[in-house]
């Protein structure tokens, strides 16, 4: 599937360097499957706050964008981390900039991490500010994003590595959706190898 532009509505994650296990604590890295994951983001800090977590308070249900602080996603590699956001609802994350393992989990399951300048972050963190949760507009194919309520007459830059939006812009970030559109090949192929042919009786 590719993945052209995002729209939804945003809220802010204050905090720089904010890990992976505080997006997923480790205890729950024992599951198999990534079921469920989503009403654990968080689990350790949204206790702490008791309700007062950005990812629990009510108006900041139904919204699929988060705008985080600087080196978002750092610390150990883990997809559960992705997993437990997405399965929230999370389908794009706007920051000054992520880690970079972090970005590779995210762009292979789909979820988009834009970058912006500090100057962009802290526009968008102060619109949110006044008319929290915010409507964003990203679009990938040009690269901007836009604001609401003002849908803003300049376009707001962004950036990512160029490879990460390719694969998000072709849809070839989807690994498994790009082997089945190969089935044909696939097979031919396997026909034409030796060792894949079974021995006569």
């Amino acid at each position: 599937m590719k993945i052209l532009q995002i729209d939804g509505r945003a809220f802010h994650l204050p905090g720089a360097d904010i890990d992976t296990d505080r997006i997923i604590p480790a205890f729950f890295l024992r599951s198999i499957t990534f079921d469920g994951l989503g009403k654990s983001v968080f689990e350790d800090d949204r206790k702490q706050r008791n309700g007062e977590h950005p990812f629990d308070r009510p108006d900041n249900k139904g919204c699929s964008i988060l705008v985080a602080d600087a080196n978002f996603g750092c610390g150990s590699s883990r997809e559960h981390a992705v997993a437990a956001l997405q399965g929230w609802g999370i389908k794009a994350i706007i920051a000054p900039s992520f880690a970079a393992i972090f970005r590779g989990n995210t762009t292979a399951n789909g979820l988009v991490c834009v970058d912006v300048s500090t100057e962009v972050h802290s526009l968008i963190v102060k619109e949110i500010g006044q008319n929290s949760p915010l409507a964003i507009h990203i679009n990938l194919d040009e690269m901007f994003l836009k604001l609401d309520p003002e849908w803003r007459d300049e376009p707001l830059p962004i950036s990512m590595p160029p490879a990460d939006r390719d694969m998000l812009t072709s849809g070839t970030w989807d690994t498994t959706a790009t082997l089945l559109q190969a089935g044909s090949l696939i097979e031919e192929t396997a026909a034409r190898l030796p060792y894949m042919t079974a021995p006569a009786a």
